[in-house]
C-alpha cells in the first residue's frame, strides 16, 4: 500500500512538473512547465512566447494578444535558415518567439532578478533559441532569469537592396523588438527590467555590439556580453548586398538584369515561396575565404531613413564614442579558427594559395585596389606570422586565420570601447573534454570557436556534466559565475571569489590591456597578442584607407 501511494504521488508530481505555472503577460495568460537543473533544482520554463510578427522584408511589429491560455510548454518553431530544419522543428516566416526561464516567480518575498537576454550564433543564417539547443539548466542554479529568442535569419533577416525598398538588418530589428517585450513583460516572471544584460556568441556576439550602435536600444538593457564576435569582425558586415540581391533575382527570373528596379526585385521576391528564395541564395558562389570577409547575409549600412537600424560606419561610431556607453564583457577563444581545421593536407593547400597570392591576406576592409599596394600590405601581414611561407608553419597559419576572423577586430573593439565605458576582456583557454577533440598542431592552441558554449548550455543529446572530469565542472561553474555576477552587479568578480580564485578582474584601459585568462585557473594577464596585434594595427595605419567599417 505504501508503494502504491508513493507511485501515485510520483505520477501526480510528474503531471504538476509538466504543467508548471501560469503567468499573465500584457498579451495574455501563458502556461509553462517545470524543468530541473543538473543538481535537481526546479525552474520554470515558458516556451515559444510570441513577441512579434513581420511581413517578408518588413520591420517587425509587436505580437497580437491572444484569448484564453497560451500553451507555452513546447518549443519546435524556428525561423527559416539556409539549411532546412529537421523534425520535430517547424520552419516558418512567422517565427518571432522567445523563451523565458526563471528559478522563481514573483512574490512578496522574492526580489526581482537580473535578466540575461541571449542572442544565438550561427553566422546569421542558422540557429535558434529553442530549448533543445540552448537548455538553460546550468544557469538556473543561479539567481538570474534567462531569455532566449528567435530572430529572422539568412535572406529573410538580412537581404538588402541597399535602399529603402529592402533595407536589411531585419534580424537586428527583431532582437530589439524582443528587448522591448522584455521591458514590458519580464516583471511578470520575476525579472528586473532595469537589470537586463544582452548576451550572445559568435553572430550573437556581433549582434550584441550592433545593438550598442543603435540609438533606439538605449534603455532596453544596461550591459552586454559578447563571446567571440563583434560588429568589427569582418564576417559580420556585407558590403555587396545589392549585387547579391540582383544575382538572386536573375536566378529566379532570367529577364532580370542591372536595369531592373529594386521595387521589381522586391515584388519578385514576394511572389515566390520561401524554399525558392532559399534555393536561389544557394546559387550565389561564396568561397570560404570570401565568406570570412563578409557573410552573404549579415549587417549592412543602410541609407538614412526612419526605420534604419544602422546607417554609419561601425568602426567610426565605436571610435568616436557614438556607441552606447554601457559596460561590456567581451572575449575570444585562445584559437578560434582551430574548429575549421579538419584535414591538415587541405589546410596546407589553403595556406599555399595565400602564399602564392599574398593579396589574399588583404581584407576588403582595408579598401585597397592598387595591386602594388595590396601586395605590399599582404607581404607585411604575412611577415607578422612568419619569416617564410605560412604553408611551412601550420600553427602560425591557424593563428593568422584566428586573428583575421576574430582576434583582430574583437581586440580592437575592446580597446576603442574602453575609452568610454568599463570593458572586461577574457580569453577562454581551457581545453577540456566536453566540446570534443581539436587538432594538435604545433604552434597553435586547441580551444576553438564556441567551445566555451559547452560549459554554458545543455543540448538535447547532451551528457550530464557530472559525467565529465571535475575540472570541466569547475570551469563551467567559474564561467557562469563571472557571467551572472556581471549581470547582477556589473562586476564579474563581485562574489564567489573563493570559487573564482581571484579577487578582481581589472577593466581594459586604452594604455593598459589587462585581461582574464580562463584556464584550469583564472589569471589576470597583460597585453594579449602583444607580438601580433600592435603590428597589425600599424599595418592598417600605413596601408588601409579610412574610414574602416570593420577591422
Amino acid at each position: 500500500m505504501i508503494y502504491l501511494k508513493t507511485f501515485i504521488w510520483l505520477i501526480l508530481f510528474r503531471v504538476i512538473s509538466i504543467n508548471g505555472q501560469q503567468v499573465t503577460t500584457l498579451n495574455g495568460v501563458i502556461q509553462g512547465r517545470i524543468e530541473y537543473s543538473r543538481r535537481g533544482i526546479s525552474f520554470n520554463a515558458f516556451l515559444q512566447i510570441p513577441y512579434g510578427k513581420a511581413g517578408r522584408f518588413e520591420s517587425p511589429q509587436p505580437a497580437d494578444p491572444w484569448e484564453g491560455v497560451l500553451n507555452a510548454t513546447s518549443n519546435n518553431l524556428v525561423c527559416i535558415s539556409q539549411v532546412p530544419a529537421q523534425a520535430p522543428f517547424i520552419e516558418s516566416e512567422q517565427c518571432l518567439v522567445l523563451n523565458v526561464y526563471t528559478p522563481k516567480l514573483p512574490s512578496e518575498k522574492n526580489v526581482s532578478l537580473p535578466v540575461l537576454y541571449f542572442m544565438h550564433g550561427g553566422g546569421f543564417i542558422l540557429g535558434t533559441g529553442a530549448f533543445d539547443f540552448l537548455g538553460p539548466h546550468y544557469f538556473m542554479e543561479y539567481e538570474v532569469i534567462m531569455v532566449t529568442i528567435n530572430y529572422r535569419l539568412g535572406l529573410f533577416g538580412f537581404l538588402s537592396t541597399e535602399d529603402k525598398i529592402i533595407s536589411g538588418n531585419f534580424g537586428f530589428k527583431d532582437q530589439q523588438l524582443g528587448l522591448k517585450w522584455v521591458q514590458d513583460n519580464i516583471k511578470y516572471f520575476g525579472g528586473d527590467p532595469t537589470k537586463v544584460t544582452i548576451f550572445g556568441e559568435s553572430a550573437g556576439a556581433a549582434s550584441v555590439s550592433y545593438q550598442y550602435l543603435n540609438k533606439n536600444s538605449e534603455g532596453l538593457f544596461r550591459a552586454g556580453i559578447a563571446l567571440s564576435g563583434s560588429a568589427l569582425s569582418p564576417w559580420g558586415y556585407q558590403r555587396n548586398a545589392r549585387k547579391y540581391a540582383y544575382q538572386m533575382a536573375s536566378y529566379l527570373n532570367s529577364s532580370f538584369n542591372e536595369n531592373s528596379t529594386t521595387t521589381q526585385i522586391r515584388e519578385l521576391f514576394l511572389s515566390v515561396t520561401p524554399q525558392k528564395l532559399r534555393d536561389a541564395s544557394w546559387r550565389i558562389p561564396t568561397p570560404v575565404d570570401q565568406l570570412m570577409e563578409g557573410f552573404l547575409f549579415s549587417a549592412v549600412i543602410e541609407m538614412d531613413h526612419d526605420e534604419a537600424f544602422l546607417s554609419k560606419s561601425m568602426y567610426h561610431a565605436i571610435e568616436q564614442g557614438h556607441a552606447l556607453r554601457y559596460p561590456l564583457m567581451i572575449g575570444i577563444a585562445s584559437e578560434e579558427y582551430i574548429l575549421n581545421v579538419y584535414d591538415l593536407d587541405i589546410f596546407k593547400k589553403q595556406l599555399a594559395g595565400y602564399d602564392d597570392n599574398v593579396t589574399m591576406f588583404v581584407n576588403d576592409n582595408m579598401h585597397l585596389t592598387d595591386q602594388a599596394t595590396r601586395e605590399a600590405a599582404g607581404n607585411a601581414i604575412r611577415a607578422v606570422y612568419t619569416d617564410g611561407l605560412l604553408q611551412d608553419n601550420l600553427g602560425r597559419g591557424v593563428k593568422y586565420f584566428s586573428d583575421n576572423s576574430f582576434g583582430r577586430g574583437i581586440l580592437q573593439h575592446a580597446k576603442l570601447q574602453s575609452n568610454y565605458s568599463d570593458v572586461y576582456f577574457y580569453q577562454f583557454s581551457y581545453y577540456g573534454t566536453k566540446p570534443g577533440v581539436r587538432p594538435d598542431i604545433p604552434g597553435a592552441d586547441r580551444v576553438g570557436h564556441v567551445d566555451d558554449a559547452a560549459y554554458m548550455w545543455v543540448t538535447k543529446n547532451d551528457s550530464n556534466l557530472n559525467d565529465f572530469p571535475e575540472s570541466d565542472i569547475v570551469t563551467s561553474e567559474r564561467f557562469l559565475t563571472l557571467i551572472v555576477n556581471f549581470a547582477t552587479s556589473l562586476n564579474p568578480t563581485s562574489c564567489n571569489t573563493e570559487l573564482l580564485g581571484i579577487k578582481k578582474w581589472p577593466t581594459v584601459k586604452p594604455d593598459n590591456f589587462l585581461y582574464l585568462n580562463i584556464n584550469d585557473t583564472l589569471e589576470v594577464l597583460k597585453d594579449l597578442k602583444k607580438d601580433i596585434h600592435p603590428e597589425l594595427v600599424a599595418i592598417y595605419e600605413k596601408y588601409a584607407i579610412k574610414p574602416y567599417e570593420t577591422f
